[in-house]
C-alpha cells in the first residue's frame, strides 16, 4: 500500500511539472509571437526564448538527465543574462510604445525564471528527470 501511494505521489509530481513546462514554453511562444506581431523581434530576446524552448525540449526528449540542474539553472542563466544585456542596450523603456517602461518584458522573464526554477528544485531526485 505504501508503494503504491509513493508511486501515485511520485506520477502527480511529474504531472505537475509537465504543466509548469507546458506553461514555460507557451510564455516563450507568447514572446516571440508578440513581438513578431508588432514588428519589433529582437536578436537578443528571441535567442533567450529560444534557449529556454531548447532546454524544455531536452527534458521532454530525456537528454542530459545525470546533469539536469546543470542545464536547467545554465540555461535559466543564460536567458536572465541575454535579456539583461538586452536591457542594457535598448533601456529599461521602449520607444515604440511612447517611453513607457518594460512591464511585459519584466512579467514575461519573472515568470518564466520563477517557473524554470521551480521546475528545477522540483526535480530533483524524480527517477524521470
Amino acid at each position: 500500500m505504501k508503494m503504491k501511494n509513493k508511486m501515485q505521489k511520485s506520477a502527480d509530481n511529474l504531472t505537475r511539472l509537465g504543466i509548469l513546462e507546458i506553461g514555460i514554453a507557451l510564455i516563450q511562444l507568447f514572446d516571440i509571437l508578440i513581438h513578431a506581431a508588432t514588428d519589433q523581434l529582437e536578436v537578443l530576446r528571441v535567442s533567450s526564448n529560444i534557449i529556454i524552448l531548447l532546454w524544455l525540449a531536452l527534458v521532454v526528449l530525456g537528454r542530459f538527465k545525470p546533469k539536469f540542474l546543470l542545464t536547467a539553472f545554465g540555461s535559466t542563466g543564460l536567458y536572465l543574462i541575454l535579456n539583461v544585456v538586452f536591457l542594457a542596450r535598448e533601456g529599461l523603456t521602449n520607444p515604440e510604445q511612447g517611453g513607457e517602461l518594460r512591464v511585459l518584458l519584466f512579467g514575461l522573464v519573472f515568470l518564466t525564471t520563477t517557473l524554470s526554477a521551480f521546475v528545477a528544485y522540483s526535480s530533483r531526485g524524480t527517477a524521470d528527470r
